[in-house]
């Protein structure tokens, strides 16, 4: 029986966690790079419904799983030197920015369960999030209205980003909300270490001349010193605020989740498109990151959301390290390389605290596909 991990706000008002500075050591889908232009505060009138009859959607059943994070590690292994984990707490954790976002934001979610598998693999903790059911059912019962809210925030991101950084937004074309540019950062919070992938919405051009990004051609290190030394932003929309449970909903729920997924991704700014309820964008308002938490300071606390954060992640381990102990010995938890794949299914609800569940077989829904462990740490002592 594994132990619990309590959620109580209380237990996390503590001084903030130590967190690196992230750092940029890879990228998947350059081709979708995007800039920004114009980021102030204006008044605006941009049609989210442009076109939208004619987006390219994901699929509703689209399940990424870390599909795309294991191919980069997969093909960059060499030079990432990712140095092989013997012993459980220096295991790595690798994950999506979301999953990351979701728990730090567990100590005030007051509707949404959710559920994530954590696999230890090779000496190293790879973490990915599940539907739980009733999500499940939302996807397949979405309404046209709720697509049609989806589809307006690509649209948004459409007109006010371009393809290259001296061009201008084009939004007078169908939006394929399948394209993604996401960064592979690696950071450390207090003794865990993460590798983490977040999409990335545009690079800041408006304060100065920005290059236009190099060529394949020029290598991958090129590449990464170009997107190192770049400021990126995050682009949302957000309904008008009129009435004051508006505005407490505001600061209670979105600048919280903002805060988050930008400060995970070292991005300082975030361009909001205030719309009506017709989808006409009519106000640009321009937020500093920093601000998020003093103006939401009644509702949330940071440094309850990256205590928690940290808590779980010590919390996983230990699980992990219980889970060895009986099914393998204590010994075995100095010898990590030996060990099969091993997964945990950890689910939370609100009102109560984060529990180890059987809730979950793992060969009925596997997070790393045969292709991963077949291949993954294969040549890594010959890279050494």
């Amino acid at each position: 029986m594994q132990p619990e991990l309590h959620v109580n706000t209380n237990l996390y008002k503590k001084p903030f966690p130590s967190f690196g500075i992230p750092n940029i050591i890879g990228y998947i889908g350059y081709e979708n790079i995007m800039f920004a232009k114009t980021i102030q505060n204006k008044q605006v009138q941009i049609d989210l419904n442009l076109h939208i009859d004619k987006v390219i959607r994901k699929p509703p059943d689209l399940d990424v799983k870390l599909t795309d994070l294991l191919q980069f590690l997969l093909q960059q292994e060499t030079r990432l030197k990712l140095d092989p984990v013997t012993v459980i707490d220096n295991a790595k954790f690798f994950c999506y920015r979301g999953l990351m976002t979701c728990i730090a934001c567990t100590p005030y979610e007051r509707k949404d369960s959710w559920r994530i598998v954590g696999v230890l693999f090779k000496g190293n903790i790879y973490l990915c999030a599940r539907d739980t059911e009733e999500k499940k059912k939302m996807k397949q019962n979405m309404t046209k209205k709720e697509q049609q809210f989806t589809s307006w925030g690509y649209k948004f991101e459409q007109s006010v980003l371009s393809e290259k950084p001296n061009l201008d937004p084009d939004p007078n074309k169908p939006v394929d909300e399948n394209k993604e540019f996401s960064l592979v950062f690696k950071s450390h919070l207090n003794n865990h270490n993460i590798v983490y992938g977040a999409e990335m919405d545009g690079i800041r051009c408006d304060r100065s001349s920005v290059d236009s990004p190099p060529d394949l051609k020029f290598g991958y290190e090129a590449i990464l010193k170009y997107l190192s030394n770049k400021e990126f932003i995050e682009v949302k929309t957000n309904r008008h605020i009129e009435f004051p449970n508006q505005e407490r909903n505001f600061r209670l729920f979105k600048t919280k989740k903002w805060w988050c997924q930008s400060f995970l991704a070292g991005v300082n700014t975030i361009l909001c498109g205030f719309r009506n309820d017709d989808g006409i964008v009519e106000e640009l308002k321009v937020f500093a990151v920093n601000d998020l938490p003093k103006i939401s300071s009644k509702f949330w606390d940071p440094n309850v959301c990256f205590n928690f954060l940290e808590t779980f992640l010590t919390y996983v381990k230990r699980c992990f390290s219980r889970e060895i102990k009986q099914k393998y010995g204590h010994a075995a938890l100095n010898d990590m390389q030996s060990l099969p794949l091993i997964s945990l299914h950890f689910e939370w609800k609100p009102g109560s605290p984060v529990q180890v569940t059987d809730n979950y077989i793992y060969e009925d829904d596997p997070i790393l596909p045969d292709w991963f462990v077949e291949n993954f740490g294969k040549y890594s002592h010959i890279a050494r």
